[in-house]
């Protein structure tokens, strides 16, 4: 499993509305872990993928790009990929 951190500057309310939007069109099964930060200048995602290939096919792929495009959210301030040692929800450990 990988996990990556997107960085996204701008107005925290606006790129929230604008995330929401985008959410609705991704299907929940494929969201292993996801989770989506507010911060003081703008949001932060930390998603997983299966493998390094999938997320660099996702991350870098024209239908994530569209689907930004759609929706007026911009490229990544940063982004960052690293291999997931081990990651836990509500007390129970995921594997990756």
């Amino acid at each position: 499993m990988h996990a990556s951190n997107w960085k996204f500057h701008g107005d925290p309310d606006e790129l929230l509305r604008r995330y929401d939007a985008m959410l609705e069109e991704i299907p929940r099964a494929s969201m292993r872990l996801h989770i989506c930060l507010r911060a003081a200048d703008g949001i932060v995602l930390v998603d997983t993928c299966p493998t390094k290939e999938v997320f660099e096919s996702f991350a870098l792929g024209d239908d994530f790009r569209a689907l930004r495009g759609r929706h007026g959210f911009p490229e990544p301030e940063k982004l960052e990929d690293f291999p997931v040692h081990c990651a836990f929800i509500a007390g129970r450990e995921i594997h990756a």
